[in-house]
């Protein structure tokens, strides 16, 4: 093995790993279907949660950089990545597994992992009503902001609203928390559903909002 390997390659192993410790987590938690364990391995391995282990962490302070150098969110990500591929090389795959497992119970996020194993008998009727429903009005694969905007126009509903109902951080890493909220079906009866999503723009949290909301509802999106 070389002496010094170079961050760049370090964050493509890292990245491999993250993937493989996250879908093995995935496979043995739920009986999901191919697609919906992708989607469901996209909202942990990206780039806006490596960077909120990065802070969390506090790990700034130790890395050797210019004074000046504020690091973006893909760079926060990209040390993460780095950093399970330096454990990956120095140690194991097991040893990624057990930090990986780590982090996620001080991030809290292991809990929202919601597979089709867990869910109620009551969840289970609305998911099997729903995704009837969304058979019915032929639905088109695209992203869950513009899902959630087909699905209400083909049922004659206004579509959701975004409210920015937050915005946090410096100029430079600002943290933007967006609300989503409409009538999401038009059988009675007619409730007001909403999901927030945060994200480091707007553009973003309004996609994660979306996100949120397609799963309560079991509503299937790609991600982007």
């Amino acid at each position: 093995m070389e002496k010094r390997i170079s961050p760049q390659r370090l964050e493509f192993l890292g990245d491999a790993v993250l993937d493989l410790v996250v879908a093995e987590e995935l496979i043995k938690r739920s009986n999901a279907r191919e697609g919906v364990l992708t989607e469901q391995r996209k909202q942990i391995v990206n780039n806006d949660f490596f960077a909120q282990i990065f802070v969390k962490l506090n790990i700034q302070p130790f890395i050797r950089a210019a004074f000046s150098y504020i690091p973006s969110v893909k760079d926060k990500a990209n040390f993460i990545e780095a950093f399970f591929g330096a454990i990956f090389l120095v140690f194991n795959y097991a040893k990624c597994v057990e930090i990986w497992q780590k982090l996620q119970m001080i991030m809290g996020k292991k809990s929202k992992i919601k597979a089709g194993t867990y869910l109620s008998s009551e969840e289970r009727e609305s998911k099997v009503r729903f995704r009837q429903l969304y058979a019915d009005l032929g639905l088109t694969p695209k992203n869950a902001k513009s899902v959630l905007q087909e699905l209400c126009q083909k049922q004659g509903l206004e579509i959701p609203k975004y409210t920015v109902i937050e915005h946090s951080g410096p100029d430079h890493n600002p943290i933007f928390q967006v609300k989503v909220s409409g009538v999401i079906f038009a059988d009675p009866p007619r409730r007001v559903l909403s999901a927030i999503g945060n994200g480091s723009s707007k553009k973003v949290a309004e996609i994660k909002a979306a996100e949120n909301l397609c799963n309560q509802i079991f509503l299937e999106y790609i991600t982007s």
